[in-house]
């Protein structure tokens, strides 16, 4: 089951068009991350709703995953320090319709994997035994 690392929305209105895209952060595997994706869209080129299942994302790098309009995903800032089990990237979306837009420019990142839960399992049980004793 993959656990939800970070989630961030973005919205923007470009007077005859407006996007919403969603992205969602996930470890879908141990050590292996993903992320979601989610956007609504409005306005001469159509109204529409696009989403998809976490893609892997393990590096930088930029991709253009659609064409007509050409879609590119850029990621950066890539880090995963595994022995914090923390996981930081940024990722802007561009989309090329007129003249090319930025529809996401977000950082997401937090804690994961087993030790994230073990240590909220821990925080609740010290805090129940403080309450208790």
């Amino acid at each position: 089951m993959a656990q939800v690392i970070d989630s961030k929305s973005e919205a923007h209105d470009y007077g005859l068009e407006k996007v919403a895209t969603t992205l969602t952060l996930f470890e879908t595997d141990p050590d292996q991350f993903g992320i979601s994706y989610d956007a609504a869209y409005s306005g001469l080129f159509g109204n529409g709703h696009v989403s998809g299942l976490p893609i892997t994302v393990s590096q930088n790098g930029s991709w253009n995953v659609y064409q007509n309009p050409t879609i590119t995903v850029t990621v950066s800032n890539y880090s995963d320090d595994r022995s914090n089990h923390v996981i930081s990237l940024h990722v802007t979306i561009q989309v090329d319709v007129l003249g090319g837009v930025t529809i996401y420019d977000q950082t997401l990142g937090g804690r994961y994997g087993i030790d994230a839960w073990r240590g909220l399992a821990e925080a609740i049980r010290a805090a129940h035994e403080r309450k208790v004793g």
